[in-house]
């Protein structure tokens, strides 16, 4: 099994995405939980914030730009904790359910992550210049002139996310490899546009429990001493996201583990999305996004597991994050 996180955009918490899966359904009356926790870090901005070589500057305030999309900037990061529950129906069939909450606070890593960039080479993009653990989150629609989306406010208490139903569907397994068709869809996701969202807009109401879906292909190989995972995702974002955002998300996985010791295993996985932005020619916000995946999983007893890794953008741009801390248990019964 792949490690479960998908894409890390905030902006597509608010609709169903696709999460990385192994394409074998668990066994008949078998039971898989995993309870999760990640910290995501991100400072990002356009290129025509008011921030942009101005320290000082006002991060809710934008320059005009011949331009219909969007304009953004964030500074922040995001608690999430997970839980999900896998049940095995038939030979071919596994139902699923995952609850997540989330809370967006000011933070404490900007001082770690820029020491980070610095001993890899990877430079900060200006966020040196910025003041440090600030919470700041504006998208700004350029063709009318106005923010549309806004939150400033950290919160100390954890919210629910989203819930999510889903099921796979073996369609071919043999003993070391396997397909799936993979389909899900949430519900009671609201939260993020409804009650966080400090601008108020129309367009927000439109969103309702199970107007989105992920549909997708998963491939699983096993080897010796290693395992392959590949998938295809289509998500119908409807209008979960901006007003002016794709409808459809296209997903494309491809992960890896190894054995490194008996009871030890490495992986690296990349996912790579369509931007939740519509595209334009003078910036780069609705290009594909690419991040990487580093982790450990130690296995307990026989059925339990531990991993701990972090995702990092492999892509530039406004629509990245920077990086994201998370660690998992889980438990096979």
């Amino acid at each position: 099994m792949p490690i479960l996180l998908g894409p890390q955009y905030p902006l597509l918490y608010r609709s169903t995405t696709f999460e990385p899966d192994s394409a074998f359904p668990l066994k008949p009356g078998t039971v898989f939980a995993s309870f999760g926790y990640s910290v995501l870090n991100t400072y990002v901005r356009s290129n025509n914030s008011d921030r942009v070589g101005n320290p000082s500057g006002d991060p809710s305030k934008f320059d005009e730009i011949d331009s219909t999309g969007y304009s953004l900037y964030f500074d922040g990061e995001i608690d999430r904790r997970f839980q999900r529950w896998y049940w095995g129906f038939s030979k071919n069939v596994e139902l699923q359910f995952t609850f997540r909450q989330l809370r967006f606070i000011r933070g404490s890593l900007d001082s770690t992550i820029e020491d980070f960039h610095s001993s890899f080479g990877l430079g900060n993009q200006g966020r040196e210049e910025a003041s440090q653990n600030d919470l700041g989150i504006y998208i700004h629609d350029n063709e009318t002139g106005k923010n549309v989306f806004q939150i400033t406010q950290s919160s100390d208490e954890f919210q629910q996310e989203s819930i999510t139903l889903g099921f796979k569907w073996a369609l071919r397994r043999t003993n070391n490899e396997a397909i799936a068709f993979v389909a899900n869809s949430n519900f009671g996701d609201r939260y993020i546009e409804r009650e966080l969202n400090e601008i108020n807009t129309a367009f927000a109401n439109d969103h309702a429990n199970f107007d989105d879906s992920n549909l997708g292909l998963i491939y699983s190989g096993l080897y010796s001493d290693w395992a392959l995972h590949a998938a295809f995702s289509f998500a119908r974002a409807g209008r979960s996201l901006l007003e002016k955002s794709p409808e459809e998300i296209y997903y494309f996985f491809l992960g890896a583990n190894w054995k490194f010791t008996e009871h030890s295993r490495v992986f690296l996985q990349t996912l790579e999305y369509s931007s939740p932005y519509p595209r334009e020619t003078i910036s780069t916000i609705g290009a594909d996004v690419r991040e990487v995946t580093l982790a450990m999983r130690w296995l307990i007893g026989k059925g339990g597991n531990l991993e701990m890794g972090l995702i990092q953008n492999q892509s530039q741009g406004p629509q990245n994050i920077d990086i994201l801390f998370f660690s998992t248990v889980g438990v096979h019964f």
